[in-house]
């Protein structure tokens, strides 16, 4: 029997057992359809953990036609869309996943005759409505199944050997020194339309969700996952991935490159990640990225930086600055992407990850031009750093105006900073031979207590430049007199509050002494605010030197940012 007729008879079945069952009715089974416009239904709230369902729905707001996550509510218009989704659902599953579907439409029938059966009786109803509620579930686990085996074996035919590999390694290839691909290139196993390349910067079509990862996708890949700060406790918004998934299966997993260092003398190096999903601008979810556990926070701009709609997955390259490239000496790279502090409902997911060490080039690539101003006044703005993910970067010279030229194609964030401004970043889609022409907004910092804590508990940390201290010494100078008192008064605003205080230096100088000047400064800082009447046990101080670097080291303007003292909430 076709899986389309198997679905169809499943709701009918149920149906008619609904209408013996008085009022109180589960929800519609999560049958998944593998027609071309159909979705399958969202599963019974009880079938989501306790977490989730104690969450406020706000599936819609994810996505900016007001149509939320959700393919069914949004009928594709573009016949290459069409034709793709159509030419997928013309493979049928497995026998034996059609086998299973069917035992478990067959326990759902039997569940709901049970619960058609049970009458009055309160604890015979209950324990129907369990077996009712279990057997939803364990239906739409199998639909997604045996819609999994479907597409694997569809993808298995379409792609690229070298794309079908879930863990690959290429020494002296045309793209790079060192390849290491991990995780299949197959769209997230949905494969691609006809002659479509992922590296070309084009979109790819929508497609469907939920979706299971295959046995052999390595962890991180080609699977839901929900940032672990997500409890639904909160009452905040869900996104149709949060609600159609449920711990521990969408917890966040590292992605894991492994691979043979030996004689390659790294110069530059390239991540690539083909994401799917990622709405931190619509939910609130503020992600923060570990490289072997050490924080990434210009990886993790990048990926706050996006408000991505569909779900569409899109090609993200990303240089790692300098100060991290001794990682890769161990021949092992761990990526952890996550939210462990914001209540948001904001699932996403990655279809594959690569490094790229010391690349020859990018097939296709694109430009971006434009200008940095001033907000509210229009003002040419000089000395901004403006970067392209650290590939392609390019300070503003007196008019403001940057060109970045052979930016790889793909979902590109480009981001301009300077010292006293609040940066800016346009998240744009850049096909091989094409250009974008953008404006970028820098906003001055305001120098009030109240803007200060409402970026702290924002963003949880907060950069300061207005911090001065004299030249290789941790004395603090008169002009650093403003910000303190600005941070004086975020503490005495909320006596509860606690804060670290780190230092961070640019690269000038030894790793040991700019590890023992920031660890210097930020005790300086520390000192100054206890002298000033805030109880010692309320902060901490930390240095982390050159460490963390949020700029590209090899400009006096990214140098610039890099020196800095940042507050961050304490744990």
């Amino acid at each position: 029997m076709p899986m389309r007729a198997i679905a169809v008879l499943a709701l009918l079945c149920l149906g008619l057992c609904l209408s013996a069952c008085g009022t109180e009715t589960p929800a519609d089974p999560p049958v998944a359809a593998n027609g071309a416009t159909a979705a399958p239904p969202p599963p019974a709230p009880s079938a989501v953990s306790p977490s989730d369902d104690a969450a406020g729905s706000d599936e819609r707001a994810g996505d900016r036609d007001g149509t939320g996550d959700d393919p069914a509510a949004r009928l594709l218009t573009r016949p290459e869309d069409q034709a793709w989704r159509a030419e997928q659902a013309a493979a049928e599953p497995a026998s034996a996943a059609m086998a299973e579907q069917q035992a478990r439409i067959n326990e759902l029938m039997a569940a709901m005759q049970a619960l058609a059966e049970a009458g009055s009786d309160p604890e015979r109803r209950a324990a129907a409505l369990e077996r009712v509620k279990a057997a939803q579930h364990a239906l739409g686990e199998a639909g997604l199944r045996a819609e999994s085996e479907r597409r694997a074996a569809k993808t298995e035919r379409e792609i690229p050997e070298a794309w079908r590999q879930t863990r690959r390694s290429e020494r002296g290839g045309e793209e790079a020194d060192l390849l290491v691909q991990l995780g299949d290139i197959d769209n997230l196993g949905f494969g691609w339309p006809e002659g479509f390349d992922p590296f070309s910067g084009e979109s790819t079509p929508v497609h469907r969700y939920p979706f299971l990862p295959e046995a052999d996708d390595p962890d991180g890949t080609d699977r839901i996952m929900v940032v672990s700060g997500h409890t639904g406790k909160g009452g905040g918004r869900r996104d149709g991935y949060t609600q159609r998934t449920r711990r521990p299966d969408n917890r966040p997993r590292p992605l894991l490159l492994e691979f043979d260092p030996a004689g390659i003398e790294v110069r530059t190096v390239v991540l690539q990640l083909f994401v799917d999903d990622f709405q931190s601008e619509r939910m609130g979810s503020r992600y923060r990225v570990l490289l072997d556990g050490r924080e990434a926070g210009d990886i993790a701009a990048t990926l706050n930086a996006l408000d991505q709609t569909g779900p569409i997955g899109k090609l993200l390259t990303i240089q790692l600055l300098p100060e991290f490239h001794h990682l890769i000496a161990d021949g092992r790279l761990a990526v952890d992407v996550d939210d462990p502090h914001t209540d948001a409902g904001d699932g996403f997911a990655f279809d594959f990850a690569r490094l790229l060490i010391n690349p020859r080039g990018f097939r296709y690539t694109g430009t971006v031009r434009g200008i940095a101003v001033e907000d509210g006044t229009g003002k040419p703005l000089a000395g901004v750093l403006v970067s392209a993910a650290n590939v392609r970067q390019a300070v503003t010279g007196e008019d403001g105006r940057f060109l970045l030229e052979d930016v790889p194609a793909g979902l590109v964030v480009t981001s301009a900073g300077k010292p006293g401004y609040e940066g800016d970043e346009d998240a744009s889609d850049l096909e091989g031979g094409g250009s974008l022409e953008l404006r970028l907004a820098l906003r001055p910092r305001a120098d009030d207590s109240v803007a200060l804590a409402a970026r702290l508990q924002r963003e949880r940390k907060v950069d300061l430049y207005g911090i001065y201290f004299d030249t290789a010494r941790a004395t603090l100078r008169p002009e650093s007199e403003t910000t303190l008192q600005q941070v004086l008064g975020l503490l005495r605003d909320d006596p509860a509050l606690r804060l670290v205080i780190a230092g961070h230096t640019d690269s000038e100088g030894g790793d040991d002494y700019n590890q023992a000047l920031s660890e210097r400064r930020a005790e300086a800082v520390v000192g100054w605010l206890a002298g000033h009447g805030v109880d010692p046990g309320r902060l901490a101080a930390e240095g982390h030197g050159e460490s963390r670097p949020v700029a590209d080291n090899s400009s006096e303007a990214g140098r610039a940012l890099n020196r800095r003292v940042e507050l961050r909430l304490a744990e």
